[in-house]
């Protein structure tokens, strides 16, 4: 639930320690490592959306699709219709690089290239402006891999937190 009582000043954006995640956002992460083995991440196959039926409009899944020149592109298979509502559009199937804004691309292929090249877990959290209005989001990065190894496909739900 959103915040409306926030304080007029919001706290920092950027990481965020796991004691302070959205506890709807704590549990995508157990429930993520629930289904990692030692040594391996999960596959896509490995998530079932009806465990997931609470955070199914704030979820996005992100493809990593490599490319002949050894570098990568990052597809949204899955856009959230409630990242729908706040973008004012589905991104479902449409390449990360080719987002208009192209800060807010260069922000998101950053943190996607850093979580395929680690297999951090990043927590964050970010403003987005509605109405006039900050709003306040937190979120988690998952990384999935088919063969538990090289990740694939990257699982990412962001939530409303606060008003500002």
């Amino acid at each position: 639930m959103i915040d409306t009582a926030a304080p007029s000043t919001p706290p920092p954006q950027g990481p965020i320690p796991e004691s302070e995640l959205d506890p709807r956002l704590k549990a995508l992460l157990d429930y993520w490592r629930g289904k990692c083995s030692p040594g391996h991440l999960p596959a896509r196959a490995d998530i079932d959306p009806l465990e997931l039926r609470a955070l199914l409009g704030n979820i996005n899944l992100i493809e990593v699709v490599p490319q002949a020149d050894g570098t990568r592109r990052f597809r949204y298979r899955l856009f959230g219709t409630e990242f729908v509502f706040y973008h004012g559009g589905d991104l479902t199937g449409q390449w990360v690089d080719e987002i208009g804004n192209a800060v807010y691309r260069q922000q998101l292929v950053g943190l996607y290239e850093h979580v395929v090249a680690t297999g951090a877990t990043p927590m964050l959290s970010y403003d987005y402006i509605l109405d006039s209005r900050r709003h306040r989001f937190q979120a988690v990065i998952l990384p999935l891999a088919s063969n538990g190894r090289e990740i694939d496909m990257i699982l990412s739900s962001g939530l409303p937190v606060g008003v500002y």
